[in-house]
């Protein structure tokens, strides 16, 4: 492996459709440029029905990873508690199932991965769970301080800052109706469809000024992560553009 000692812990994080597939495929064609063996650790539990442990991606220089996971309770959460079914599960519940699924994966995966030297590029994280549980505290009427306190206080939210990722990418965009534009799209081409209850334009309005907030970036500096946006507004050629030269800023940063 070429790189020694801890691996390093890459999140990107941001709005529904708003690219975080474009900046981590930009992130794995450069790992493998590099000559780096890449293990896609959401099509092994796709296939398998569990989350790989250390032990499965032996060999491996960099892991892919996401949350919430696709077995265990992140399947559960995907398909039962933010899909559109009707039935409706409180802030408190939602937090809880988020962090148990966080810390699974963090222990069985993640952080053998980082003691171990392999790298880790994920998709979402606890910045998610600060971001949409505020916002939909806010929305059912709580306190969004007492919701945060919460979200702290819960065992895989506090071990993930306590591993908090070198660099967080959240990627930005100045009209959000184009990310529903987006998603519909990706439907009818792709044939992807999340089923999410969030994919709507005035929740995912109404969310992006909490990316946007410094405390977002106050919160992770605390921790030591270095957290850059990008503009994801001008094309999906420019995002990875962009993804991949703030990557390798981070990477030179820790020569």
């Amino acid at each position: 492996m070429e790189n020694k000692g801890r691996g390093w812990f890459v999140v990107i994080d941001g709005l529904d459709g708003i690219g975080k597939g474009v900046i981590e495929k930009s992130l794995v064609d450069y790992e493998i440029s590099q000559g780096r063996k890449v293990f896609d650790t959401v099509g092994y539990s796709i296939k398998n029905g569990i989350i790989p442990t250390y032990d499965d991606v032996k060999g491996y220089d960099t892991i892919t990873t996401a949350e919430p996971t696709r077995a265990g309770i992140g399947k559960i959460i995907r398909e039962e508690m933010v899909a559109k079914n009707g039935r409706e599960y409180s802030v408190e519940t939602q937090i809880e199932s988020y962090s148990l699924d966080r810390l699974f994966q963090m222990r069985r995966l993640v952080v053998p991965c980082l003691e171990n030297g392999i790298n880790v590029i994920q998709s979402r994280s606890v910045a998610s769970t600060l971001c949409y549980q505020s916002l939909k505290a806010r929305i059912d009427g709580g306190n969004i301080g007492t919701i945060r306190e919460a979200i702290l206080r819960h065992e895989g939210n506090r071990l993930q800052l306590h591993n908090a990722p070198g660099l967080l990418i959240i990627p930005t965009i100045a009209d959000v109706d184009e990310l529903m534009e987006r998603i519909e799209k990706r439907k009818k081409t792709d044939g992807k469809d999340d089923n999410c209850e969030f994919e709507n334009p005035e929740f995912q309005k109404a969310l992006k000024p909490f990316y946007e907030e410094k405390w977002v970036g106050e919160l992770f500096a605390f921790y030591g992560t270095s957290v850059k946006y990008l503009d994801a507004g001008i094309s999906k050629e420019s995002t990875a553009e962009q993804a991949v030269e703030l990557y390798k800023n981070f990477l030179a940063g820790r020569k």
